[in-house]
This record gives structure tokens, C-alpha cells and sequence, in this order.
């Protein structure tokens, strides 16, 4: 019984919940899909993550310690959201079906720090914070909400997201599969990784710098917007594994059995 439940487990389904073709499912065909919004969402969430303490500090007015707290605290929750993706993934969505979800809430936030950053109604008036004079009005209230509420739905979105990237990468390849084929997709998930930095380091912060960072945020919405459409360009390709339940549920009974005893 437990052999044939585990096999159950096993089966990788499609998109509409059929079992898999091995000749039309998985492989690198179906990777390739993944790899894009693996390239797209780190440049999105890099070119954001690594000029924002200039936002925060030269157009939101925060103190230079407040935004650099600002910015370790959105960096710590995207990681520490990571194992709520990974909870939601094995246990009721699967991997294609959170990322698609919370790739969706990411591409939300993205849009609305690129309205906060563009409209001058949410924002402090303009400053110069280097005079150091301590007359610049630091953003609050709903200037300070609408940012905020706009940059976590971005950590949200990017929490969920990474453990799922590389794992829905790796199920398009099943055991039948020789080891260089799943080798060689993780070499290429390296490598779009770092491409994706690449862009974000140099030309997308360029962009910020000399655009503006209301330009910048959109251009991450555009390359988030970009990577849904490569993820769900493969929804016919993939190989899906089905979410085998909550993980507590076992555990649970376990514990009423032994308290039982």
C-alpha cells in the first residue's frame, strides 16, 4: 500500500491535471519556459532592490539609517517568504500554479511603486536630503502606505516565487531522464540568474539614475510582465507534480493518536 501511494505521488500531471505524455511533457523544452521567468524576475526584483535605498532616502525623505533598515527589511521578508511559497507549492497549488499566483501579486507591486514613484501627489515635495538643513518633509501617512503596501506586495510575490523557480525547473525532468540533461539545466538556471543580475547592475539602474526611478519601476513591471508570459507560454509542455496535502495534517494525527494512548 505505501509503495503504490508513494507511485500516486509521483505522477506528474499537466496543466488541466492529465497524466503526462513522456513524449510531449517535461525536458528542456519545457525548462526553457521556466528559465525565462527566472531571467526576468531577478532583473526586476535586482534593479529595485539594489537602488532603493536612494529612493527611499533622496525622494522619500527617510532618515539614511531608516531607509537602509527599510531596505533589509524588504530583502529579509522576500527570503523569510520563501518558505510560505514552498508551504503553498507542496501542499494545495503546485509549483506552476503559486508561481503564476504570486508572479501576478509581484507584477502588481511593481506597477504601483512605478505610479507612487511618477505621481507628485504621493510623494514628499521635492528635496535636497545632502544640504543636510533638516527641512526636507519626510513621506507619511497615506504617501508613506501606498509605498510601502506597493513594496511588499513585490516581497510577497518574489518570496513565493523562489523556492518554486528552480524546483518546477527540475521536475521537467523525470528519472527516465539521463543526469546531463538535469545537469545541464542547472547550469543554465546559473546562468540566467547572473544574466538577469547583469541587466538589472547596468542597465536597468542606469535607467533609474538618469530617467527616473518612476521609469525604472516600470521597466521591472515590464520584465516581470515579460517572465509571466514566458511561464505560462510552457503551461503546455510542463510536467507537474500535485500538491500532496497539508504537511501538518499527518502530523496532527499523529499527535492525537499518541495523546490517545
Amino acid at each position: 500500500m505505501d509503495v503504490e501511494s508513494s507511485a500516486a505521488h509521483e505522477v506528474s500531471v499537466d496543466w488541466r491535471g492529465r497524466p503526462c505524455e513522456p513524449g510531449r511533457h517535461g525536458g528542456m523544452r519545457a525548462a526553457v519556459f521556466v528559465l525565462g521567468i527566472q531571467a526576468f524576475e531577478i532583473m526586476a526584483i535586482a534593479a529595485v532592490g539594489n537602488n532603493l535605498i536612494t529612493y527611499v532616502f533622496g525622494e522619500m525623505h527617510f532618515p539614511l539609517s531608516e531607509a537602509a533598515n527599510v531596505v533589509t527589511n524588504f530583502v529579509g521578508t522576500i527570503f523569510l517568504l520563501s518558505l510560505l511559497g514552498g508551504f503553498l507549492s507542496d501542499s494545495y497549488l503546485g509549483c506552476f500554479w503559486t508561481m503564476l499566483t504570486f508572479g501576478f501579486v509581484e507584477l502588481s507591486g511593481f506597477i504601483l511603486l512605478s505610479v507612487q514613484a511618477h505621481l507628485p501627489q504621493l510623494k514628499p515635495p521635492p528635496c535636497n536630503m545632502a544640504s543636510m538643513d533638516g527641512s526636507c518633509e519626510q513621506a507619511r501617512g497615506f504617501k508613506s502606505s501606498i509605498f510601502f503596501v506597493a513594496l511588499y506586495l513585490v516581497a510577497l510575490g518574489s518570496g513565493c516565487l523562489k523556492p518554486n523557480m528552480i524546483a518546477h525547473g527540475g521536475d521537467q525532468f523525470s528519472g527516465s531522464d539521463n543526469a546531463k540533461s538535469l545537469s545541464t539545466y542547472f547550469n543554465s538556471a546559473y546562468f540566467s540568474f547572473c544574466l538577469g543580475e547583469l541587466v538589472a547592475l547596468t542597465a536597468l539602474v542606469w535607467v533609474q539614475t538618469h530617467s527616473g526611478m518612476d521609469v525604472g519601476f516600470g521597466i521591472s513591471a515590464a520584465a516581470m510582465a515579460a517572465g509571466l508570459i514566458s511561464l505560462v507560454s510552457g503551461a503546455a509542455f510542463y510536467r507537474n507534480k500535485p500538491p500532496q496535502g497539508s504537511i501538518f495534517t499527518p502530523i496532527a494525527r499523529v499527535t492525537i493518536i499518541f495523546t490517545s494512548l
